[in-house]
């Protein structure tokens, strides 16, 4: 018993054959089996209570934790640390100048020809990801018109 069966090809010579013309099929759009359906609707729970979850107790916890570890913690004393050496570790204090610098809002925004806002910050993932998109789009489209 096979599970799926192969229509057989023609040669090509045989659709040129002019007393022959293939049948069109139509394809009518048909309802998914229901299982689809509650496979679909449990899939949409389940994200809508991971995000949730993830909105309400994980990120808060989370930065609730970092806040207090950054004024008494360990973080604290990495920043402390990380300030002395500071000449001997510049990769990591580029990666935390944002908590290293004593004035927070001399930040400069990561895209200057928007408005200053909260989101608009070399550490916002999505604009992380935009920017990586419209270097690979540039790099692309210049590599296009050299090769």
């Amino acid at each position: 018993p096979t599970l799926f069966t192969v229509p057989q090809m023609q040669p090509f010579s045989s659709l040129l054959v002019a007393d022959e013309s293939p049948a069109i099929q139509t394809f009518d759009p048909i309802m998914p089996d229901t299982t689809t359906l509650i496979g679909f609707g449990i899939l949409t729970i389940l994200c809508g209570v991971s995000w949730f979850v993830w909105s309400e107790q994980v990120v808060p916890v989370s930065r609730t934790k970092l806040a207090i570890s950054k004024s008494r913690g360990d973080v604290k004393e990495y920043l402390e640390d990380l300030k002395q050496e500071g000449v001997e570790r510049p990769v990591e204090q580029w990666l935390f100048a944002d908590w290293l610098r004593e004035n927070k809002s001399a930040k400069l925004p990561a895209i200057p020809f928007l408005k200053k806002a909260k989101w608009n910050s070399g550490d916002n993932p999505v604009v992380v990801t935009a920017a990586i998109m419209m270097l690979g789009i540039v790099v692309a489209s210049v590599s296009e018109r050299v090769i």
